[in-house]
């Protein structure tokens, strides 16, 4: 992409001379860095107004030339995304450049497409610009257009795979202004960069991985699944689907990594929503909602209100699917902080619904589906999204820690497991800023086989908390046989600690057995000076409530805590 003098970007009204040429200096010391990289450039002002347009950036937006300069850039962003840009934006102000990263645009004729942005800051007499590089991305960020991630299975790298990186580093090497290794861990995006400017050989080594992984992905996923499409044609996929039917709770853990031929972890529906499964769900917690009712006295009063009752909850449940399936919800991120020195030590990951589709409370929504039995869709779309929201802002220099609720419920469904650590083996990049709190809501009655899949979390390299500790009967026999890192405790024992000498002695035994079996706590609820000073008087590490802060957006929790 040669500069020429008819370029367009040249002639911009109301620029001085000086101003024309800073910016052309600009742009070229910029364009050889991207060259190669992305067909398509536009250029915002320090408030986001489109001043200027290189390649093809109409045709990647979805939007006309003519209306796209003089456009404001974030109202493109899909909704969903909103956040992810204004976390950009902050950590712009601390460095010049941000690594690429995906973001969903909504197209001029409203469908949704995702691209990949680098962008460079610049800054000139006519103040701070944003240059950005933009290129078609090739994953998938919607739950709904890849309901099961693909596997990231082991592949041997081929020289045709060193040749087509070598070959794209190539295109770079005419920008003098930085080494050639610092390119390398650049375009890598990683963001932890020594200050010297000098890479160790590990880095290197493992930015050449990352890089030739990113090359490798497309291809390898198109022949994993030419693979398994001639394995189901040929019998063997349906030989495995019919023996996983039959598999139990331990050949389940065992299996957890196979390859299987259910296409989706949301269950196939019919013409309403629900499938004939579902249906089935409905139509039992229908009745037996009929029956816990107080004028459920005769048969009549039983089935006079069922039809009623089945029809609200086939209501609820299309609702639910529509939730999951659309990704009609937000994450909210609340603190975890070391109650040592008050540092936030990682975020709980927190659902917050779109209102259009559901106006009640978060917990009211979890308890339906656990009841309901559907809970498990729900906890495989919001471990998704975390790993989404964890690669994504890890691109942009943000890197946190994020721990995500699952059922125990789910912990003991076949279909959850499966498709759940199919999403921990893609996830390599972040696994340690990934954990899991088992909330105790729903009773766990495999109390070994559980132990196992928590085992194969652990493994995996994620930490595991126990949440609620103590509002349940079960909680010391869970802790007896379950394996994990943390406690959280139940945050009624926390409010009352200050007026109930009893609590302060509960807390305290919890505190020393956990502390005996090697387990740190986190005290839940915190809310006054006091509670903290008593929690650490007795050893409890972390603490969580609004003392240190009430859920906020991704971005307002990132830039407020991390900044």
């Amino acid at each position: 992409m040669p500069l020429d003098s008819n370029d367009p970007l040249d002639d911009q009204a109301g620029l001085t001379g000086e101003e024309l040429n800073a910016q052309d200096s600009d742009l070229r010391s910029w364009l050889p860095l991207f060259e190669g990289l992305a067909p398509a450039f536009i250029e915002v002002d320090n408030k986001d107004i489109v001043t200027r347009l290189r390649g093809e950036p109409a045709m990647l937006l979805g939007v006309p030339e003519n209306e796209l300069l003089a456009s404001v850039f974030p109202d493109l962003i899909h909704d969903r995304d909103k956040a992810l840009w204004n976390l950009v934006k902050e950590r712009l102000k601390k460095s010049a450049f941000v690594a690429p990263f995906p973001i969903r645009i909504v197209r001029q004729d409203r469908t949704v497409s995702a691209v990949e942005i680098s962008i460079a800051r610049a800054k000139t007499s006519s103040g701070l610009r944003l240059q950005l590089a933009l290129a078609r991305y090739r994953g998938h960020l919607n739950i709904d257009q890849a309901k099961r991630p693909a596997s990231s299975r082991a592949r041997e790298f081929i020289k045709e795979d060193f040749e087509n990186l070598s070959e794209r580093l190539g295109r770079y090497a005419s920008d003098e202004t930085e080494s050639p290794a610092m390119t390398l861990l650049r375009l890598a995006g990683i963001t932890s960069q020594p200050e010297d400017g000098k890479s160790s050989g590990v880095e290197g080594l493992w930015a050449t991985y990352r890089l030739l992984k990113d090359a490798a992905s497309e291809k390898a996923a198109e022949e994993a699944a030419k693979a398994k499409r001639k394995a189901f044609e040929n019998g063997e996929g349906r030989a495995n689907a019919v023996s996983a039917d039959g598999d139990n709770m331990k050949s389940a853990v065992r299996s957890a990594y196979k390859q299987s031929n259910d296409t989706n972890y949301v269950t196939v529906a019919g013409d309403d929503g629900i499938s004939e499964a579902e249906a089935v769900k409905a139509a039992v917690y229908a009745m037996k909602q009929a029956a816990n009712s107080e004028r459920a006295v005769t048969m009549k009063a039983l089935t006079g209100g069922y039809e009623r009752r089945l029809e609200k909850v086939r209501n609820q449940l299309r609702v639910f699917k529509k939730i999951v399936v659309q990704e009609k919800f937000d994450i909210a991120l609340q603190p975890i902080v070391n109650l040592k020195d008050g540092v936030v030590h990682h975020f709980e990951a927190l659902a917050r619904f779109d209102s259009n589709f559901y106006s009640g409370s978060p917990f009211e929504f979890m308890c339906f589906a656990e009841d309901v039995g559907v809970i498990h869709e729900f906890d495989l779309a919001m471990t998704m999204k975390v790993v989404s929201l964890l690669k994504r802002v890890r691109r942009i220099g943000y890197d946190t820690n994020i721990a995500v609720n699952i059922s125990g419920r789910s912990i003991q469904s076949h279909a959850f497991l499966r498709h759940f650590f199919r999403i921990l083996e893609d996830c390599s990049d972040v696994r340690g800023q990934l954990s899991f709190e088992l909330t105790e809501s729903s009773q766990i009655d495999d109390l070994e086989t559980t132990n196992r899949v928590l085992s194969r979390i652990r493994d995996f390299g994620h930490k595991v908390a126990l949440d609620d500790f103590g509002a349940g009967a079960a909680g010391l026999q869970y802790l007896r046989v379950l394996k994990v890192d943390y406690v959280k405790i139940d945050g009624v024992y926390v409010r009352r600690a200050l007026e109930d000498s009893e609590n302060r002695a509960f807390l305290r035994s919890i505190s020393d057995l956990c502390a005996g079996l090697g387990i740190e706590t986190i005290g839940e609820c915190i809310e006054v000076d006091l509670q903290e000073q008593f929690l650490s008087s007795i050893g409890v590490g972390y603490g969580q409530g609004w003392l240190y802060g009430k859920p906020l957006p991704v971005d307002e929790a990132l830039t407020k805590f991390l900044d």
